[in-house]
């Protein structure tokens, strides 16, 4: 997160993500969070492109958190039109901090009736199982069906396209080259992380947990980033956050999930480095538009 409470690093962290432009804002962890309009103005204002004010994104909270952590989504209105919220929280949820999700529609095409569905979301920190039920939850933003958009393959609805930004807080499956493999949990100091991120077999045997990523890929949303580096052989695209020497060290725990469509429309990934900002770097992540409106129309 940004600043850890110093108002001065925090104004600094915003004012490198407005220079990047982003039409889309994701936040797994905003600070100190409530649902006032004078804290989302304040974010607002500091993502406005100098001398734009008509530009100035819309800030949607989601709901009130164990801690005062809430996630939150940022929307430039020249874009991206909200349609509705759709948050995927059912009664009794396991969210610690519950995800925002909105259903967009590009302003400018009124041809592309279809929706994107956009999911923000932050998993537990300390418990395996806890994350594998919200993976669970988070596998609805693939199953969002348009009861409007029938078809002979989809009869109940052609699912909408989804992208989910994520703080998995567990590591992505290992394979991929150029990946950060999990760590050994022999080497790990810290013995209470051990047990945040491994799950314990029958044996003794220490795994490293990696549901949420499988439970996702397997419902068709793509880990855009390793699937940029299997596509094109780039690695860059799959820098970890530093992490802590104690926990294991560097690990790619803040990933992008994507459908087919949306996943099409990628054109770069780039990993924005937040030394002495965040401890967190920034996912940026480029769309060709033309392409995403031809997702988005029927």
């Amino acid at each position: 997160m940004e600043g850890h409470g110093n108002i001065r690093i925090r104004y600094d962290y915003y004012a490198l993500l407005r220079s990047l432009d982003p039409h889309l804002v994701g936040r797994a962890e905003v600070r100190g969070a409530d649902a006032s309009e004078g804290f989302l103005f304040g974010i607002e204002e500091a993502l406005t492109p100098e001398g734009a004010p008509c530009l100035r994104p819309k800030g949607i909270l989601g709901g009130s958190a164990v801690a005062d952590l809430r996630t939150a989504v940022f929307i430039r209105p020249d874009v991206f039109r909200p349609v509705r919220r759709t948050d995927p929280v059912s009664p009794g949820s396991p969210w610690g901090c519950p995800p925002t999700s909105v259903d967009l529609r590009l302003a400018a095409e009124p041809e592309a009736r279809r929706e994107l569905v956009l999911t923000v979301a932050h998993h537990h920190y300390a418990s395996p199982q806890a994350r594998e039920l919200e993976a669970q939850e988070l596998t609805k933003a693939a199953d969002r069906r348009d009861l409007a958009d029938c078809t002979e393959e989809f009869p109940n609805g052609r699912p909408r396209e989804a992208l989910v930004v994520l703080d998995a807080n567990s590591y992505p499956e290992p394979g991929v080259e150029g990946d950060v493999p999990p760590p050994d949990p022999s080497t790990i100091k810290d013995r209470s992380h051990v047990r945040h991120r491994f799950t314990v077999t029958e044996s003794g045997e220490l795994v490293p947990d990696t549901y949420s990523d499988r439970a996702l890929r397997d419902v068709g949303l793509e880990d855009i980033a390793r699937h940029l580096a299997v596509t094109t052989g780039r690695t860059d695209v799959l820098t970890p956050a530093p992490g802590y020497a104690d926990q294991g060290g560097p690990c790619r725990i803040d990933r992008a999930y994507a459908s087919a469509g949306v996943l099409s429309a990628v054109e770069d990934v780039r990993v924005i480095d937040t030394t002495g900002l965040s401890d967190h770097p920034i996912l940026l992540i480029s769309f060709a538009y033309r392409r995403l409106a031809e997702v988005l129309t029927p």
